[in-house]
């Protein structure tokens, strides 16, 4: 393996052999054949960081909507809405990227939870959740082991805990929930409330945002449900081209 971003390498997966300028396979295999990153990381180091960063990127989204293409759309969506209220909050340009590149991103994971319980119209059984809950983890794997993801992959693994303690991975509580993940919370709850659903229709914009404030201090971070019900309200939601020339090179 040459130590340019020219040739960058060649990876061995089992019958494959893989550039590394075929991201979209290399991080697939990584993740179907559940391979040490540690052992292929090296094929990134090299590279430039904003390169990578970008190129891994797309290649993650692409891979995604191959995988669940529900899932896909649901993730710009949340992206969007996370960008927004980042930057109705005044974050700084990088900070607003790193949101919305998490939102596009959290779910990654679900590539490891099989489609029959992702799409399972009834109610899950305890063994079917607790897998699902597995997902943010599976995100944090993946998206940990690309240089410069560090940030978005605690955003990722931290999306679904709750302001009181009781969500999950870890159960922590309030502002020890990263800034960035608890924006997600509220915009992946959002976009989920206002979506159909195989096991529910969607709700009203006016009755998903009266549910947000209810959960305003249990699961949500009070203050940023009442900023983002009301950035909502203004009817400022037109976010589909929202940074996304910026972060994934369109």
């Amino acid at each position: 393996m040459k130590h340019d971003c020219q040739v960058a390498g060649v990876v061995f997966f089992r019958d494959q052999v893989i550039l590394k300028n075929d991201m979209v396979l290399l991080i697939f295999y990584m993740f179907i054949y559940q391979v040490n990153y540690c052992t292929v990381i090296s094929v990134f180091k090299r590279c430039s960081m904003k390169s990578t960063l970008v190129h891994a990127a797309r290649a993650l989204i692409n891979v995604m909507e191959l995988g669940h293409n529900y899932t896909s759309s649901h993730s710009r969506q949340v992206a969007g809405y996370a960008a927004l209220l980042a930057g109705e909050l005044g974050m700084p340009e990088k900070e607003q990227q790193r949101i919305y590149l998490a939102g596009l991103l959290h779910d990654i994971g679900k590539l490891g939870i099989s489609t029959n319980i992702l799409r399972k119209p009834g109610k899950l059984t305890a063994t079917e959740w607790e897998e699902v809950k597995k997902h943010p983890v599976y995100s944090h794997e993946i998206l940990s082991a690309i240089p410069g993801m560090h940030a978005i992959s605690v955003m990722a693994l931290h999306h679904h805990e709750r302001y009181d303690g009781n969500g999950y991975p870890e159960g922590i509580r309030g502002e020890a929930i990263p800034l960035g993940a608890r924006i997600l919370a509220i915009a992946d709850s959002y976009d989920a409330m206002t979506s159909d659903r195989v096991y529910r229709p969607r709700m009203s914009r006016r009755e998903a945002l009266e549910e947000c404030r209810r959960c305003a201090g249990t699961q949500f971070d009070p203050w940023l449900a009442e900023r983002f019900c009301r950035l909502m309200e203004r009817g400022e939601a037109d976010f589909q081209h929202l940074l996304a020339g910026k972060l994934i090179g369109q």
